[in-house]
């Protein structure tokens, strides 16, 4: 598979009109001329690449980045702040949410789905739901040693914030250590819980 970075595209208005020149001082209208083949009424017909996708760079980039826009038509494409690139291939091998990175496209990331804060009801149900109650729990916090300490997780456990306990919390991190309860099984209690 072929892929062509253009370059990236940011805005110029100098006359009133908007056009979008890349680091070579190339202006992506005069550029994909170049690079498509029209009717004589003006419809599309077909260009250099099958897909065409637009790259939202990252922060510290301007080669490596997020596909936000893909189309068999380069016309199509308003490439403001992004990267333009031309792939040999059909547009729906390429798909919104893919990284471009060093030339070449990777699968997007997984989506992680964000922890839900719990009310105390959620988390002190989804506690009982493995077996542990409240007491329990506060019994545990009181043989910690170290006073400081001890005294933060109960003021934490029994006053949480207005908005819930966070997931990732100091205090809710200690309280799974605390118990002896793995990650991977904390975590799908919490979501558990979050539907409680």
């Amino acid at each position: 598979m072929e892929i062509v970075n253009f370059g990236h595209f940011k805005p110029l208005n100098e006359t009133g009109v908007i056009f979008y020149e890349n680091e070579h001082q190339q202006d992506w209208y005069d550029l994909r001329k170049g690079l498509t083949n029209w009717t004589e009424q003006g419809e599309f017909v077909d260009a250099v690449y099958g897909a065409w996708a637009l790259v939202q760079p990252d922060e510290d980039s301007l080669t490596n980045g997020t596909v936000t826009n893909v189309e068999h038509d380069p016309s199509r494409l308003v490439p403001h702040n992004k990267i333009v690139v031309g792939i040999d291939a059909a547009p729906s091998e390429i798909a919104p949410g893919m990284l471009f990175q060093a030339g070449v496209f990777l699968p997007a990331p997984p989506v992680i789905t964000p922890m839900p804060n719990l009310s105390p009801r959620q988390l002190w149900l989804g506690a009982l739901e493995i077996n542990l109650t409240k007491a329990q729990v506060m019994a545990q916090i009181g043989t910690i040693a170290d006073a400081k300490l001890r005294a933060t997780l109960e003021i934490e456990m029994t006053e949480p914030p207005l908005d819930g306990f966070v997931r990732d919390s100091f205090a809710v991190e200690r309280l799974r250590e605390l118990m002896g309860i793995p990650v991977d099984q904390f975590d799908t209690l919490w979501l558990w819980a979050g539907t409680l």
